[in-house]
């Protein structure tokens, strides 16, 4: 049943012959008529075109007000000559400082959040944040806040800032501002 099946399949399924294509025959392109090119005419000396040369711009550096690509970025200054001041703050126990030397030096306390605190290592460390948000890593002997502060420890309860403030008789005195991490603490 099966070869009688694919018998039909074949002799149905094969109709006739598929229809051969047509040649259509094609017109041949137009010949085209080749005409000469025109002669170029040289220009008559009569009308010669005088060209001129551009105008010469001259150009001079003028270095007024202008940085020297030259020189160095950074430059040591020559310490200057103490001053009366200075030398009684000196005589005091306390470093002598017109500008503070890092950011940390230029925030009082007060504006300073104590946010993390790695304590269980050799050197324990601690992190403080400004009130934009930039951070600074403090350890054992960081100087910070405009009261030359210096940070004395750092606890699992937070971070321990020994100040020098000059008291109204003119007397130096150190005290101890805690940075805690929790406010309840």
């Amino acid at each position: 049943m099966f070869f009688i099946g694919c018998f039909l399949v074949m002799g149905f399924g094969c109709g006739t012959e598929a229809p051969k294509p047509k040649k259509v025959p094609i017109s041949p392109a137009p010949k085209r008529a080749v005409t000469p090119a025109p002669a170029r005419v040289p220009p008559k000396a009569e009308a010669e075109v005088k060209v001129e040369p551009p105008p010469v711009v001259s150009y001079s550096y003028n270095p007024q007000g202008k940085r020297n690509p030259f020189l160095p970025l950074v430059v040591e200054r020559p310490e200057k000559p103490a001053t009366p001041a200075a030398k009684r703050m000196e005589a005091a126990g306390r470093k002598a400082r017109e500008v503070p030397a890092t950011p940390l030096e230029r925030l009082d306390l007060a504006e300073l959040k104590l946010v993390a605190l790695v304590w269980d290592i050799p050197k324990p460390r601690a992190m403080v944040e400004d009130k934009g948000g930039k951070g600074y890593i403090l350890s054992v002997g960081t100087r910070i806040g405009k009261h030359q502060g210096q940070v004395s420890k750092i606890t699992p309860e937070g971070v321990v800032v020994r100040e020098k403030t000059e008291a109204p008789d003119g007397k130096i005195r150190t005290r101890e501002v805690p940075l805690r991490l929790y406010a309840d603490q």
